[in-house]
């Protein structure tokens, strides 16, 4: 007898699969069809078919699009193309936008994605103004993160600047944030700028000044505006005695509402984070002796961090004798008392390097130019913290914290030493392979066949 269905509807039909495989699927299937749709309006955009509008950009670039594309991801677009005021022409003119630009909103208006890595911090503040002429929120907000990622000591008060002239006000926030923050109440940028000195504007002043009304005044402050007043007098070709009116017309604070002392990273009780190194491969223990009694790991950071921290591995229970072991099997110590000195180290920065090498090209002597280089290459203890008899398991995770947080420079190595005392003579430290890179976070261990004893960090994020 034949059967009614065809063999393939007979056939027992297989178990449905389980929600989390579907929505994996499905989630596969979405992020494909997106990318397929990116890759033909990106096709469609070099391809300039079926273009209705033309856009002329100072400098002679004319660049064609499509209308309707342009007004599904701008109102500002929307309106100049179908509103009731919309342009009667095809053909627009961009006078305060350059064509790298403008040509990278329209890549994102049709894709979807940018790569901000490839771009300078000047040319992600001018697409953030472009997004923000055209309202495109979401490459805004995309572009003020990447903006606070590249903000540094060299280009903050240019940063600031172009905020100010261009009236970038959420921009002008996270930019003032970043230099109240991590330049302003830092000795280490108050030095790097008085080396590269960069002038701003009396309005970027002002707008330094406002931003830091409402707390108390710190000394840096001061300093850094009468800098500025006294090269703002060197620029007008005014006397030193002049600078008196300057001052008066950017309204400082009175003498009573200055803080004396920083308290900047003090004040600070943001959440403290806490990284671990992945455990790969154990090494033979560190023995502290007279000859070897210093453990050195270099860190390097992609981001300003205050450093509040380290985590170490404690010592390995003492081997007693066979004798004693016998009669101390269940007196064997739990416990130890700590005792360690922690020094931070960062590359010597000489303020005079330029009159040197100015001096040394004059004298034509090379005895000093190594000397002087030696001490380009030197290092510098920036942070000292002393461990007193801190009670640690053995073998377990020894937490070190400290109260202030030092502030760690992205792209700098700084050094971290860890020097122990001679009644630590004898003791073992367990040491293992470890990866190296932890959240942007990169440690450099020597010798690096050892192993280290540092597994991780405890910090503040300054700059998210």
């Amino acid at each position: 007898m034949n059967p009614i269905f065809p063999p393939s509807f007979s056939q027992p039909v297989p178990p449905p699969q389980c929600k989390s495989v579907q929505l994996a699927h499905q989630l596969m299937d979405s992020t494909t069809m997106a990318t397929q749709f990116s890759r033909r309006f990106e096709q469609l955009l070099r391809s300039e078919k079926f273009y209705d509008c033309v856009f002329h950009i100072a400098g002679g670039a004319q660049l064609k699009c499509h209308k309707l594309i342009l007004s599904t991801a701008s109102p500002v677009f929307e309106a100049m193309f179908y509103g009731p005021l919309r342009e009667q022409q095809q053909e627009i003119e961009i006078l305060d936008i350059s064509a790298e630009i403008f040509q990278m909103l329209l890549n994102y208006i049709y894709t979807g994605t940018i790569d901000f890595e490839l771009l300078s911090l000047e040319e992600a503040i001018e697409l953030y103004y472009c997004a923000e002429k055209y309202l495109v929120a979401d490459l805004s907000q995309s572009c003020l993160l990447a903006i606070a990622r590249k903000l540094r000591y060299t280009n903050i008060l240019p940063a600031l600047e172009l905020c100010v002239c261009m009236e970038l006000r959420d921009l002008l926030e996270v930019c003032m944030s970043f230099f109240t923050r991590c330049c302003l109440n830092n000795p280490q940028y108050m030095t790097s700028h008085k080396r590269h000195y960069v002038h701003v504007s009396k309005e970027c002043i002002k707008a330094i000044i406002a931003a830091n009304k409402g707390e108390k005044t710190s000394k840096q402050l001061l300093w850094f505006v009468y800098e500025w007043c006294q090269q703002e007098c060197h620029e007008l070709g005014l006397q030193q005695e002049d600078c008196a009116l300057i001052i008066s017309d950017l309204q400082l604070p009175t003498a009573g509402d200055v803080e004396c002392d920083d308290k900047a990273l003090k004040a600070q009780h943001e959440q403290c984070n806490s990284i671990e190194r992945s455990y790969f491969k154990a090494c033979r223990p560190f023995t502290i002796d007279q000859d070897n009694y210093t453990w050195t790991v270099y860190v390097k950071c992609n981001r300003f961090i205050a450093l509040r921290g380290l985590i170490i591995c404690s010592r390995l229970t003492p081997n007693l004798s066979p004798p004693l072991a016998h009669y101390a099997l269940n007196a064997q110590p739990s416990e130890y008392s700590e005792n360690l000195h922690i020094e931070i180290l960062a590359p010597a920065r000489n303020a005079n390097d330029d009159q040197q090498q100015q001096q040394h090209a004059v004298d034509g002597s090379d005895g000093e130019s190594e000397e002087s280089d030696q001490e380009a290459n030197a290092e510098t203890v920036i942070w000292q913290h002393k461990v007193t008899k801190q009670p640690t398991r053995y073998n377990c995770d020894m937490n070190i914290e400290w109260g202030d947080g030092l502030m760690i420079t992205p792209d700098i190595e700084y050094k971290i030493r860890l020097i122990w005392r001679t009644d630590a003579f004898g003791s073992e430290y367990p040491c293992s392979l470890q990866s190296f890179l932890v959240d942007g976070i990169r440690f450099r261990d020597v010798p690096l066949q050892a192993g280290s004893l540092v597994k991780g960090l405890k910090f503040t994020n300054l700059v998210e």
